[in-house]
């Protein structure tokens, strides 16, 4: 069963519920309304003549049973009740027909003075020691009630059939937004994911759904396409020395290889593998840096990272002029020191790889920002830098990865990468706090 289709029978149920209650409590207070009136109609047709027998005569037991005999019409009648409660006289309505009251009603009703009891309105008075009970009929009450009844359940119907319409109407309307993504949902499911979401420019919290649902579909769709040139990319990094691990191999078995070429063979195997293990060992650093797994932060003084990098990279100096410009002042910041040294190295390899022997390549802290600044060969397009597996330089060994995870680590430690370069002007990447230092 459709939302559509469960949203229309529940608002059918509660109009009707609805209804329902209105006429009901309609009804009862209408009754009760007219009840009330009956009451007051017998008062005020035995009241005057009460009151002239009263007058004139002094003794009770002289008038009351003519007062009960006369005091009769179409729509009231009466009982007569001695001092000790027996009934002595019963009157009929001018019609002939007798009250249907019997006895024991008779003791319900003289525990009140006026009201109603089964189909009668009835009032009690006192006359000396005697009572009249003057009882009243409630058929055109009931006649009333009944037409009222007819008439609620007529309006109901006329206004329900064009009710039940226009809310077809409304809710297929109100909930199109849900059938158009429902409609989406089917064709995503299908492995369509070039599907469009046309935005109704709603305002309502369906509109807010198509854009949160538009987001969604265009987040998802950046995924897949990530997913699969994520493992193009991979397969193909990979592809290279496997292919050429096995090609040798088999020529080894085959025994293609005189005894002193082997050595150098084993190594160019073993540099292959490194690559290799180099390539899932970037792999896992960026599994882990995209879970949700925060980083473990800790105040770290800059000169010291520096010193330790320099350390890392003397070997450097040897053809580059490596230079590390220490703060006068120190300053600490707040990150993981591990990944933070990972992201300096493969800045700091990075600049080693693309610049010539002689060249510079500068790590400095300058305002708020760690820099690592070459003299290299530079970038034609830097702001594609730190994208997943690209790479201008394609005639350098690379995985195209060293920078995405560059820019990972400096995500999750707060900071943003700043990429300054020109071709054949080299390269300026900074590492820049967003937070207090």
């Amino acid at each position: 069963m459709s939302i559509k289709v469960k949203v229309f029978l529940l608002f059918l149920c509660l109009y009707l519920v609805s209804v329902f209650l209105i006429s009901f409590f309609g009804i009862f207070i209408i009754k009760h309304t007219l009840y009330d009136y009956a009451v007051d109609y017998i008062e005020y047709q035995i009241n005057p003549v009460i009151d002239f027998y009263k007058s004139y005569y002094k003794n009770p037991h002289h008038y009351t049973k003519l007062l009960s005999e006369e005091a009769v019409s179409r729509e009231i009648t009466n009982i007569l009740l001695n001092e000790k409660g027996e009934v002595i006289n019963r009157e009929s309505f001018l019609e002939g027909e007798l009250p249907d009251i019997k006895e024991e009603d008779i003791k319900h009703i003289l525990k009140s003075n006026k009201g109603i009891y089964k189909r009668y309105a009835y009032v009690v008075k006192d006359i000396g020691d005697y009572k009249l009970i003057f009882v009243g009929k409630l058929d055109r009450i009931e006649k009333v009630e009944r037409y009222i009844v007819i008439f609620s359940g007529i309006l109901v119907i006329i206004v329900s059939i064009p009710a039940s319409f226009l809310a077809v109407f409304l809710f297929g309307k109100l909930l199109k937004p849900l059938d158009y993504l429902r409609r989406v949902s089917e064709a995503l499911s299908g492995g369509n994911f070039d599907v469009e979401i046309k935005p109704s420019g709603r305002k309502d919290e369906f509109g807010l759904l198509e854009k949160a649902y538009a987001d969604m579909v265009e987040r998802l769709r950046g995924i897949i396409l990530w997913q699969r040139e994520f493992i193009r990319n991979i397969t193909h990094s990979l592809k290279t020395p496997l292919a050429y691990i096995k090609g040798q191999v088999e020529l080894l078995q085959m025994g293609a290889y005189k005894e002193d070429k082997l050595t150098e063979m084993y190594q160019r195997l073993l540099t292959q593998t490194e690559k290799m293990e180099r390539l899932i060992t970037q792999l896992t650093t960026i599994m882990r840096l995209e879970s949700q797994m925060p980083l473990k932060r800790e105040k770290v003084s800059i000169n010291q990272i520096f010193a330790e990098i320099e350390e890392e990279y003397e070997f450097i100096k040897e053809d580059r002029r490596f230079i590390v410009d220490y703060l006068s002042e120190d300053v600490e910041i707040e990150v993981d020191k591990e990944y933070f040294k990972l992201a300096l190295r493969n800045l700091i390899e990075n600049a080693y790889k693309y610049t010539e022997k002689g060249s510079r390549i500068s790590l400095y802290y300058r305002q708020g920002c760690i820099v690592v600044e070459d003299e290299g060969i530079g970038m034609e397009h830097p702001e594609k830098a730190g994208e997943l597996f690209y790479r201008e330089a394609n005639h350098k060994e690379g995985s195209g990865l060293g920078l995405y995870i560059v820019k990972l680590i400096a995500q999750k430690s707060g900071m943003s990468m700043k990429v300054e370069s020109k071709r054949g002007a080299g390269t300026k990447m900074s590492l820049c706090c967003n937070f207090k230092l």
